[in-house]
């Protein structure tokens, strides 16, 4: 028997208590209300004791699983809170008020071993599995789908459906259901369990508090499927989704409801061209919640941490999705600026503290340097880069690498607010990158660095490199502006990145020769995996032998990217099941990386993994930082398991003959 709390006593905390009676293994245990008087008048009906708070239910031990079915902006926190206290989490769409919130979310339910899953009581319903069984047996990608919610309502401006405080608007209260079924139906037709749109073109109408009343948008995806999504609270539509591929189309209607305002009865048209129908009819014994109780508490019985039907993956996604939908069309919350938070979302701030032993010098610098840098050109905004660089800091991390060009700038926006907020400036690293082709010129250097500076509220840099080469200018030009910017304190220590080693070498020697300052550091990429092809146009490697003996001759240090070789040392279904935007293709991966080479390096890495009961990316990272001269690998994680799992490279060190071993010795 599973025993429930339920948080919140509104019209859907009501649905799902009465839901609760008809479910098989479940019984309501508690109900919290902020009023205790609600509380206690919603209890009237139920044998089950009643709070007049939140944290008191969540804290109570009688009870396994928590629904929350507060408003919006509350799912965070009461979610958070119930993992960090050993409860299952069913939680009211959507989950959060943004995908960062999701992520973390995700992340304290693997920590804590327990099942959290989002409550889209429509995906647990006989009807969605029937529609889907009708798509793979009659559609073809692409597809054309139009999916709307969208009902009529007057409330005051204090309703949670139209008051920004409370999260109004529609797209987070019901536009979140066409924006998931579509990426469910363009999922199914291509096997998956759901897809991301790749573009979103919206528009809206806002009130007076910027909420908006009525939205849509036109999603495409990668296969060519567009989608025409709508959801309104000011305007009523038959709520429908029709999906058709030019031959066949199905109507499902009102697929959010699945019958449950007439008789528990549902159906799906389905008609060919010539217009031909057939009609599909579900019927079921059992409520709409009832269903999606029963799902979540056979979870529960299974010790599962997220279901099939709604996995954490398809949650974040939607999330990213309506985050995307609502700024496009200039909704946003207090919750979308990280520093109206009064601690940080990964919980409290954590000093920044590593065994001595694991962390290196730099010449010229005097702080230490953890050995793992933070790239910053994948935060999505603010909130998500706030929540990675906290977390990567929590880890013991201290150095992050941005670039003047990087996401047009805001990498370097993002860095310096958080630094702000922090007040750590004099306790990390930031690396920064400048004068990119096609402005690769001496010229370029001071303006893009002032700029630079300003967005990250600094007065210097702690290393600089020349983000790009250009073989029209003398080495001596370069060295010499660089030099002007150090005695400036602009910058500390400089390097270059992407030189070849001709070039590496006849700057230093000309520095060296009229006493100047050298390039310290080269950021070239340089991983297990060696390139056949430049990732990007221009791109260079130092993994070639006489690059690696001139380094280690001369201890040069490397601040090497793309060091796990962008998935390569992932196997196929970790690479192909990555959902985030910036992820390399396998049509990148097999142009840059497949050689019989380094399909070779592979093979090994993935033996000696299995040998030393550790990832094979994390041994490809290892492979990186035991070399013969200081090595500081780049990272561009998009969660906590990646930045974790890389870190966690620092848990074990591989000898010179497994790095020579790796490496074809």
């Amino acid at each position: 028997m599973t025993r429930w709390g339920i948080l919140g006593t509104g019209m859907i905390a009501k649905a799902f208590a009465i839901a609760l009676e008809e479910a098989d293994g479940s019984e309501l245990v508690a109900v919290a209300s902020k009023n205790e008087l609600r509380a206690k008048e919603f209890c009237k009906s139920y044998n089950s004791n009643f709070f007049g708070d939140y944290e008191s239910l969540i804290h109570q031990d009688d009870i396994d699983a928590v629904y929350i079915a507060t408003p919006h902006p509350e799912h965070f926190d009461l979610s958070l809170s119930c993992l960090n206290n050993n409860k299952a989490v069913l939680c009211e769409k959507p989950m959060t008020m943004n995908a960062t919130e999701t992520m973390v979310l995700i992340d304290a339910a693997r920590k804590n071993n327990l099942l959290l899953m989002e409550a889209f009581m429509y995906k647990t319903h006989p009807q969605t599995k029937q529609m889907l069984d009708l798509i793979s047996t009659n559609l073809k990608g692409p597809v054309q789908i139009n999916a709307d919610f969208c009902f009529s309502v007057e409330v005051p401006e204090t309703h949670r459906l139209v008051n920004k405080e409370l999260g109004g608007g529609s797209i987070m209260d019901i536009g979140c259901y066409p924006l998931s079924i579509s990426r469910l139906i363009v999922g199914a037709v291509n096997g998956d369990s759901f897809s991301n749109p790749i573009e979103i073109e919206a528009e809206a109408e806002l009130n007076n508090q910027e909420v908006d009343l009525n939205a849509s948008a036109k999603l495409k995806f990668e296969d060519g499927s567009i989608a025409r999504i709508a959801s309104a609270t000011n305007l009523e539509t038959n709520s429908d989704v029709t999906i058709t591929d030019g031959n066949n189309t199905l109507i499902i209607g009102q697929p959010w409801h699945c019958g449950e305002f007439t008789d528990r009865t549902s159906s799906i048209v389905l008609k060919d061209k010539d217009g031909n129908e057939e009609v599909f009819e579900i019927k079921t014994n059992k409520d709409l919640y009832a269903i999606e109780i029963e799902h979540f508490t056979d979870l529960l019985s299974k010790s599962q941490l997220e279901s099939e039907i709604i996995p954490h993956a398809d949650s974040h996604g939607n999330m990213i999705g309506l985050d995307r939908w609502r700024k496009e069309v200039g909704v946003f919350y207090s919750q979308d600026k990280p520093e109206n938070r009064d601690r940080p979302i990964t919980g409290k701030l954590s000093s920044i503290e590593r065994g001595s032993s694991q962390m290196k010098k730099l010449p010229g610098l005097s702080k230490t340097l953890f050995p793992i840098v933070f790239g910053c050109d994948n935060q999505s905004d603010a909130n998500h880069a706030f929540a990675m660089f906290d977390h990567y800091t929590s880890l013991g991390g201290n150095v992050f690498d941005t670039a003047y060009i990087y996401n047009d700038g805001m990498s370097d926006q993002y860095l310096g607010r958080w630094i702000n907020a922090r007040n750590n400036r004099e306790e990390i690293v930031v690396l920064g990158k400048g004068a990119h082709s096609p402005d690769c010129f001496p010229s370029a250097i001071r303006p893009q660095l002032e700029e630079t500076l300003s967005r990250l509220q600094s007065n210097y840099l702690d290393i600089y490199c020349l983000h790009r080469d250009n073989l029209d200018v003398p080495v001596s030009e370069f060295i010499d502006s660089l030099n002007d910017l150090r005695e400036e304190g602009l910058i500390k220590v400089f390097g270059a990145s992407n030189w070849s080693l001709d070039r590496f070498k006849e700057a230093n020697e000309y520095a060296h020769s009229t006493n100047q300052q050298p390039f310290t550091l080269i950021s070239n990429n340089f991983s297990l995996a060696r390139m056949i092809e430049p990732v990007w146009p221009g791109c260079i490697s130092c993994s070639e032998e006489d690059f690696k003996s001139y380094l280690e001759a001369n201890q040069i240090a490397i601040f090497p990217w793309s060091s796990q070789a962008r998935g390569f040392f992932l196997d196929q279904q970790e690479f192909q099941g990555a959902t985030h935007g910036a992820n390399p293709n396998l049509a990148e991966q097999i142009r840059v990386w497949h050689s019989e080479e380094n399909l070779e390096r592979r093979s090994r890495c993935f033996k000696l993994a299995k040998e030393l009961n550790v990832e094979p990316i994390q041994v490809a990272l290892s492979f990186v930082i035991n070399q013969n001269f200081p090595s500081f690998p780049l990272i561009g994680p998009r969660n906590f398991f990646e930045t974790e799992s890389s870190v966690s490279s620092l848990d074990f060190n591989l000898d010179s003959k497994q790095v020579s071993w790796l490496d074809l010795g």
